[in-house]
């Protein structure tokens, strides 16, 4: 009995193993309500891991991968903790609990892991609970060992920029954090610098940009982007609007090079966007609709309804299949060129996955 387990055993790990050959295999990794963590074959939009997260709240959700595929990292219990699960055996492997005594610190989407996978970074808005008032303290950039446990603690803290949101890190080993700007820091020594100038850009035809960032997706294409949405007027006088746009920010993450650009009229509301990792000038975005822009020729490729609201967005390995999820408890499926609807998963615990990320890594 023992070899026969243990035999299983292997074979259950092999078949999430990260990928290597010929035969790789997309798989889908979100967060529901109540306590599940979800593994899904992209092929055969089967479900094949229900993993129990043990926590009292799975929102929101927000998951990050390690870098070989094996752990998902979440922000749960309302942007409090830290839960590391190994999505091949469904234990818990890694947990920060970022809240002590009378200080609760959040972090809003606010995680990544370094490209090596030794490394986790939050950014933490703590906010200290007096008797009659609430005493809001400066924001925290934490540094956790990814190999520390069930009990981590941050192994450095620098400051962090005010309003930060979603996290990567590049192949040099900086860290890039969606605030007021796109800043790139040193997570050995805290340094901080601007790498896109957001809300401070230098567009005097330009209003501020408007940004929403909850999803760190993109690992396919090695980037970090981010949507904005803003005004444009006629002159620097800003009296005579001329249109509103929907443009990105990017970084690369292996190079480092960065771009913002204008790609279409502000015709409809996206929540999220992904490009094609085959064909990085298709750009696919989400919420009532999904769209299909070419972002070279910032033509509106095609443009389908959707059955009910989708947060999140993420593109096949292959750039053949997008998948839409969050808000409800159903991923939907569809073909990349034409945006036909070729599938639909539908999650057994019921329960929706809210803004919880949709993630997708490689086994064989």
């Amino acid at each position: 009995m023992k070899t026969f387990l243990t035999g299983l055993s292997l074979a259950l790990a092999g078949a999430l193993a990260p990928a290597t050959g010929a035969e790789a295999r997309d798989l889908l990794v979100t967060v529901a309500r109540p306590d599940n963590l979800y593994v899904i074959d992209a092929a055969s939009r089967e479900v094949i891991k229900d993993c129990k997260i043990g926590s009292e709240h799975a929102t929101p959700g927000i998951t990050v991968m390690s870098p070989d595929g094996h752990v998902a990292y979440m922000l749960l219990d309302r942007w409090q903790n830290v839960v590391g699960v190994n999505i091949d055996t469904c234990e818990r492997v890694f947990f920060a609990r970022q809240s002590e005594d009378k200080v609760i610190r959040r972090s809003i989407a606010s995680i990544t892991v370094s490209r090596d996978g030794t490394r986790l970074y939050t950014v933490r808005n703590p906010v200290r609970h007096h008797a009659d008032h609430y005493e809001v303290m400066e924001p925290e950039f934490a540094v956790f060992d990814t190999a520390a446990g069930l009990d981590a603690k941050p192994i450095a803290i620098h400051p962090a920029p005010r309003r930060s949101t979603l996290m990567a890190a590049d192949d040099t080993g900086k860290v890039y954090i969606a605030g007021h700007d796109i800043y790139a820091v040193d997570p050995e020594t805290g340094e901080t610098g601007v790498a896109i100038a957001n809300a401070s850009w230098d567009r005097p035809t330009y209003s501020g940009p408007d940004v929403l960032a909850f999803w760190p997706i993109g690992t396919q294409n090695d980037e970090f982007m981010l949507l904005y949405s803003a005004a444009v007027f006629t002159d620097e006088k800003q009296e005579e609007l001329a249109d509103f746009v929907w443009g990105y920010e990017t970084v690369d993450l292996k190079t480092g090079a960065t771009e913002i650009k204008d790609f279409a009229s502000f015709e409809v509301i996206m929540f999220s966007a992904v490009r094609n990792p085959n064909a990085p000038n298709e750009l696919y975005g989400v919420y009532t609709q999904l769209s299909k822009h070419d972002v070279g020729t910032g033509e509106l490729v095609k443009r389908v309804d959707l059955p009910h609201t989708y947060y999140v967005i993420n593109i096949s390995s292959d750039g053949k299949e997008i998948y839409v999820g969050g808000t409800n408890d159903d991923i939907g499926v569809y073909d990349s060129t034409t945006l036909e609807r070729i599938g639909e998963i539908r999650l057994p615990s019921g329960g929706d996955m809210s803004v919880s990320t949709l993630q997708i890594v490689q086994s064989e």
